[in-house]
């Protein structure tokens, strides 16, 4: 295993398509670029590759979009000796070409290829649909049934989970399988951090994944920590490994918007759960700034000990409420009918076959989602590492541009919802690029609650509007 020589350098150690006539290209050399997508709230990775082929073998292979790629990528790292961190292997598990995105005639021995790919699962999931009934808990005894099962979609992949506090009951009716799986996953709640409803099913390079938001989050060191360096780092600029950690370029990609929180029920809600049967109601209110420590946050681990910060400031309104004291900003409804005895108010309610756990799950599962992006959001473009994939919890120092110091509003840990892994050659090297969106719920440290109260001013005036004269005169309209 080689040592790195520089921040970006990646090894290509294998790449094959197998055509459709049972042809393996050996295709190495070819290689003009690979893009690799991934998001924690898609469930299959998708990408592009691009040959430069100066000998017709792609032309005369037949490429009809309906191959398979054998991809295997690696980071060069002389401390690492984990493959399954250190590469990104598709030999066993090929990668399912889909789509021919262009073929252009450079000059007349040369032209350039561009194909989409995705993985099996998709390709499969695309294909079938699930009529089936399921019983159990929804990681161990639902999905990874699915996952596994040779006539639905049939993974050999590493599956990750975490536990959930449900047991189903359910009937997939005649779906897609991930849309089947994404069903589940709104309705669970985790059995490790306090009940809490951001179950997302995605897939990285390295395998799936089937856990919280929560879980993300909860690290005390992040898995990686980015840095802007500066020209006097001369120590830190003589050791790639280290300059695999420095930030090439970065964006404040959005910020809070209060008013779209508002409406997404980030702050606060209202649930009617209506027994029509028995004529009977329950109301449920959510309060982000009540309930915030529920929830695991980027900051649970900081050297600011206990103190937390919430994406609003608590400062008491005009009407003498806070933001999230506003519940009907948004309200939800579910609706059940079924012979209960006692209807809602009785205790055993919660055990009923239509009991859909709504009260459980579904504002505070909306507002967290939306709380994601409502502090700070950047993209980052970084060194490539294989080892990075979208649901780690990395760590950015950002320095401010006018007194050198770390730039408190920027600087902190972040959640990496999507990252695209880009792999180029050209002049002699191999350059991996990674561009990633990050997002965090909280800020450093608590907004202030001491501000100026809004109300309209001046004088209210009350006045309707006059009608035409009755006889206008001469006019010229």
């Amino acid at each position: 295993m080689s040592e790195i020589q520089y921040a970006g350098e990646y090894i290509i150690e294998e790449c094959k398509l197998c055509t459709v006539g049972g042809l393996e290209l050996n295709l190495i050399d070819l290689v003009a670029s690979i893009d690799i997508y991934e998001d924690i709230f898609q469930n299959s990775i998708s990408g592009d590759i691009s040959f430069v082929d100066t000998n017709d073998i792609l032309s005369n292979a037949r490429i009809c979009g309906q191959e398979k790629l054998k991809l295997k990528l690696a980071t060069p790292n002389a401390d690492d000796t984990d493959d399954r961190t250190r590469i990104i292997n598709f030999s066993d598990q090929p990668l399912y070409i889909y789509k021919i995105n262009s073929k252009i005639g450079i000059n007349d021995n040369t032209d350039a290829f561009s194909l989409s790919f995705t993985t099996a699962e998709l390709v499969r999931n695309n294909s079938i649909r699930v009529v089936k009934s399921y019983k159990g808990e929804p990681a161990k005894d639902i999905i990874l049934n699915m996952l596994r099962d040779d006539e639905l979609l049939n993974s050999k992949k590493e599956f990750y989970y975490e536990e959930t506090t449900n047991n189903f009951k359910l009937i997939a009716p005649n779906i897609r399988p991930f849309q089947f799986i994404n069903s589940i996953a709104r309705r669970c709640t985790s059995k490790e951090y306090d009940y809490a409803p951001t179950f997302l099913f995605y897939e990285t390079v390295k395998g799936y994944f089937f856990r919280t938001i929560d879980s993300m989050m909860d690290r005390k060191n992040p898995r990686f920590i980015f840095r802007e360096l500066t020209p006097n780092e001369d120590v830190v600029r003589n050791r790639p490994d280290l300059l695999l950690q420095n930030i090439l370029d970065y964006d404040v990609v959005s910020t809070t918007n209060t008013l779209a929180s508002r409406r997404s029920g980030m702050y606060g809600s209202k649930l009617f759960l209506l027994d029509v049967f028995n004529k009977d109601y329950k109301e449920f209110e959510y309060d982000y700034l009540k309930d915030f420590d529920k929830d695991v946050h980027v900051d649970k681990f900081n050297r600011y000990g206990s103190e937390k910060g919430p994406a609003a400031s608590e400062l008491i309104d005009d009407y003498n409420k806070k933001i999230s004291e506003y519940s009907d900003s948004v309200l939800y409804l579910q609706m059940i009918d079924r012979d209960t005895p006692g209807g809602l108010l009785n205790p055993a309610y919660t055990d009923a076959h239509d009991y859909m756990g709504t009260d459980k799950w579904l504002q505070r599962r909306k507002s967290r989602f939306s709380s994601l992006n409502s502090a700070v959001s950047l993209r980052l473009k970084v060194p490539g590492n294989t080892a990075l994939q979208a649901g780690d919890l990395i760590g950015v120092i950002i320095k401010d541009k006018i007194n050198g110091e770390n730039d408190l509003q920027l600087t902190g840990k972040y959640l990496v919802s999507k990252l695209h892994h880009s792999f180029t050659r050209g002049q002699g090297l191999h350059k991996h690029e990674i561009l990633m969106d990050c997002v965090r719920d909280t800020v450093q440290t608590r907004y202030p609650i001491q501000g100026v109260l809004c109300t309209d001013g001046g004088s209210s005036v009350d006045e309707i509007i006059p009608t035409g004269e009755s006889d206008p005169g001469e006019v010229l309209f």
